[in-house]
């Protein structure tokens, strides 16, 4: 390989960069050929199995052509590494790192590995001429005897994370499936599915009073056929704005253009009030609406009553807006 290192300690650089190099093509990418590209020959090579030894380039690249394919994916974290000169040319590199398999491998396993590599400087070219890599037993504790049970606990730990990780992962999406189930996606408020649940939950919320407010733009039709299914949009997501703001949290989407606020906390003038102010704000924002109240104490609460009594009175609201539209029409004649 070529290197343009000139002094010494460019020389230490080198070789500490390329045996990173080599582990994390070899682990990381399990790309063998391009650190069998980096043997000198002579080579030797000592694994952390049994029988893992072998000397001369040939043979060294042959054995780890074999290795392709099987070596599960890993990354690599914490790596240290010193590199000593020991000659002219010659250069010693003693490294640890921790190896993980990736979760996508479906291998779990954390483990120390230790690797001493040697290379030789010869011009512009520096080669590869020994690696020595092994799997430290001397991480066992003073305990553990003929089985590195420590390896095994690091295993498990990094197995456990991986485990935490993915139910972390399923829980965010979980509730983000749940937020987007229960979300209308054009205006953000709470959808029909939403206002169904809550529904069947209000039994479950006894000696509180009950205000509902129904709302239903007025000529939501006309403004599609005028500007189109974008202007339309528009005019619900202002809608939404103005209702979400006055009724945070409690405010629905059910239909087209019909929204829903469900209110526990509010006396009866205060939310009336409230209802009539929010009408007035919209109206002023060229948002036309039809509004429809009612309100409950605790001990006379009936969702199905009072849902009924705000939908009437909202469509007699509407059926006075476009009585009184006909007029002003028929006064422009």
């Amino acid at each position: 390989m070529y290197c343009a290192a000139e002094t010494e300690q460019d020389r230490k650089d080198v070789v500490r960069d390329l045996t990173s190099y080599m582990l994390h093509k070899y682990y990381g990418e399990n790309d063998v050929e391009a650190v069998v590209a980096l043997f000198a020959d002579p080579f030797t090579w000592i694994g952390t199995g049994e029988h893992e030894h072998a000397a001369g380039a040939a043979n060294v690249t042959y054995i780890f052509r074999q290795f392709a394919g099987f070596v599960p994916k890993c990354t690599l974290s914490e790596e240290e590494y010193e590199v000593s000169r020991l000659s002219k040319d010659a250069y010693l590199c003693a490294g640890r790192v921790w190896i993980s398999t990736d979760p996508s491998t479906e291998v779990y396993l954390r483990m120390h590995q230790r690797i001493t590599t040697a290379f030789l400087f010869s011009g512009d070219e520096v080669h590869c001429c020994h690696i020595h890599i092994s799997n430290p037993y001397t991480e066992m504790t003073a305990d553990d005897i003929g089985f590195p049970s420590q390896m095994a606990r690091q295993s498990r730990e990094y197995l456990q994370a991986q485990i935490d990780e993915q139910k972390r992962l399923l829980a965010e999406q979980a509730e983000k499936l749940i937020r987007l189930s229960f979300s209308d996606a054009l205006t953000g408020l709470a959808n029909r599915t939403k206002f169904n649940l809550d529904v069947n939950k209000l039994a479950e919320e006894p000696n509180e009073p009950l205000g509902i407010a129904y709302f239903d733009l007025n000529s939501l039709k006309e403004t599609n056929d005028r500007c189109g299914h974008a202007g339309g949009d528009e005019l619900l997501v202002r809608a939404a704005g103005h209702i979400s703001r006055v009724f945070p949290g409690c405010c629905y989407r059910i239909g087209g253009d019909e929204f829903v606020v469900i209110d526990r906390a509010a006396e009866e003038q205060t939310f009336r009030t409230m209802a009539e102010h929010l009408r007035a704000t919209m109206e002023a924002d060229d948002v036309s609406c039809s509004v429809g109240v009612s309100w409950q104490p605790a001990e006379h609460v009936n969702f199905r009553e009072q849902f009924f009594e705000a939908d009437k009175q909202m469509y007699v609201q509407k059926e006075l807006y476009y009585r009184s539209r006909e007029i002003a029409r028929r006064k422009k004649r």
